[in-house]
């Protein structure tokens, strides 16, 4: 009894998943396009602008959480 439905509860698992795979366009999943991300990609110059930028920043940031420490030791 138990093997029977066990048997009927994975057919069905299965005619549901095929009912449900013919409703899609594709079995892959469509990846979203890079065009409509709206700026350009950065120049190497811009790239290496910015790549100051963000270490200057991430070492300001750094010696504020240092100063915040120190203070409250």
């Amino acid at each position: 009894m138990l093997r029977g439905l066990k048997l009927t509860a994975l057919l069905l698992c299965v005619a549901g998943s095929a009912t449900l795979s013919g409703c899609a366009e594709s079995i892959y999943p469509r990846l979203p396009s890079l065009r409509g991300i709206g700026s350009p990609l950065l120049t190497p110059t811009e790239q290496k602008k910015a790549i100051k930028d963000l270490t200057a920043e991430q070492k300001a940031h750094g010696a504020e959480a240092a100063e915040e420490i120190e203070g409250r030791n």
